[in-house]
């Protein structure tokens, strides 16, 4: 009997890793270093505050994936019944009742960094909300889903320092809404025609991200141009599963997503952060990892 509670709770906190889609959460962690380097161009940094920071968009995250299942059940039933909802494995009332803790937690450590910090995270918790809600009525909502991510960027810089600099923090937020908008076009594409429409973002990806270094100013040349070599490099992969034939849509995805950990590299190494670029390397494989284990879409 002990055996089988065992497995039971296993089997429950599998359930949840699906639901709240783990294996992505390498890239808000790297999101919120970015974040917090932007921020520390104008204050003091401090590896708590990160870490506090960083788990109030992890809560974000896992949250709202958890009532992106949840607002889609019905849709899931018929098209995906193995996801952890409509399979019976989490019931809805507790997904509903998840998605409530991990909000309430996220704003309240954002509370505790400041009220600038607080504003923007209610901004980003509404911005999350209006997309789970209306992403299956609007296509529009790509547009939600891409400031998701930016606004990570502004979020966790203003729990480090207020005023932002927006030159800076603004261009790269821009840039990573714009990298999500492209991922998740390409994500959308449900039949071929769609897709051969949107191929060119594969190829417009790489490109968007590289271009985000003309106005800054980095100190050290060398770890920029060798992150960029690797950030073009892992996005080739993706536009090679776009341009196969058949197109591997999927492989294409997880490569972006995975991606999005070089991404911060990249700009890290942009805002003369080297000992965070590390980490967000070493985050790029972790996420590729976790996605054999639990799909990051």
């Amino acid at each position: 009997m002990e055996h089988v509670r065992t497995r039971s709770a296993g089997g429950r906190l599998k359930a949840y890793a699906e639901l709240a889609r783990i294996s992505n959460l390498p890239t808000c962690f790297t999101n919120a270093l970015v974040g917090c380097a932007l921020g520390a161009l104008s204050g003091v940094l401090s590896w708590p505050l990160v870490g506090v920071a960083a788990a109030a968009v992890a809560l974000l995250y896992v949250g709202g994936m958890a009532l992106n299942d949840a607002v889609d059940v019905e849709f899931d039933r018929e098209k995906r019944p193995d996801r952890p909802i409509p399979s019976g494995r989490v019931p809805l009332f507790e997904a509903y009742t998840f998605v409530a803790v991990c909000f309430a937690l996220a704003l309240a450590m954002l509370g505790a960094l400041g009220r600038p910090a607080l504003l923007l995270g209610s901004v980003l918790t509404a911005t999350i909300i209006a997309y789970d809600l209306l992403h299956k009525r609007h296509a529009a909502t790509v547009l939600l889903m891409g400031a998701c991510r930016g606004l990570v960027y502004l979020v966790t810089a203003a729990a480090v320092a207020w005023p932002l600099d927006m030159r800076v923090g603004g261009w790269l937020s821009l840039t990573l809404t714009l990298y999500t908008i492209g991922l998740t076009l390409v994500a959308r594409s449900e039949t071929a025609a769609a897709l051969d429409r949107r191929r060119w973002i594969a190829v417009a990806l790489p490109l968007l991200v590289l271009l985000a270094a003309v106005p800054l100013r980095p100190e050290q040349p060398w770890p920029v141009l060798l992150v960029a070599v690797l950030l073009v490099g892992w996005l080739t992969r993706a536009v090679r599963a776009v341009f196969a034939k058949p197109p591997k849509t999927m492989e294409a995805v997880l490569t972006w997503i995975s991606g999005m950990c070089l991404v911060d590299a990249y700009f890290l190494t942009l805002l003369n952060r080297l000992d965070f670029a590390l980490i967000a390397l070493a985050c790029t494989a972790l996420t590729a990892w976790g996605h054999r284990r639990i799909l990051g879409t």
